[in-house]
């Protein structure tokens, strides 16, 4: 690293969305991004939820499950920070609340809110992540 050089960050996202829940594991430096590790589990979340107005169960367990795989991988990386983001269907869910209390307390999240869910969305577009939504806070 070049003296007067910042270390680099390493911060884990997860992208819980209707259909699939996605994790970005990163070293961020200066504005580079060096991809660490990136996941992909089709979890459904949204399954049911336009007509039942709730999560479905099975598909919060789902969720969960993978977000156990994910925190494993987070922990091994040793990051920095985790952001978590949520699509709009937990946000309208019933039951959507009780679901971002519990992912909370098992992903021991530190999340965004306002203009940084907002900046961090759209850098995580430009990437190529496009399901990103309000966040769990």
């Amino acid at each position: 690293m070049a003296p007067g050089a910042k270390p680099p960050s390493r911060i884990a996202v997860v992208d819980i969305g209707t259909n699939s829940t996605r994790l970005l594991v990163a070293d961020i430096c200066d504005g580079a991004i060096e991809e660490l590790e990136r996941r992909t589990n089709v979890t459904r979340l949204g399954d049911g939820v336009d007509s039942s107005g709730e999560l479905a169960a099975d598909a919060i367990q789902r969720v969960f499950n993978t977000v156990a795989a994910f925190r494993e991988a987070i922990d091994r990386l040793g990051t920095d920070r985790v952001v978590a983001v949520a699509t709009s269907a937990v946000r309208d869910a019933a039951n959507g609340e009780r679901f971002r209390a519990e992912l909370r307390e098992r992903l021991l999240t530190r999340t965004l809110g306002g203009a940084a869910n907002t900046e961090a969305a759209l850098d995580a577009h430009e990437r190529g992540w496009t399901h990103f939504g309000d966040d769990i806070e």
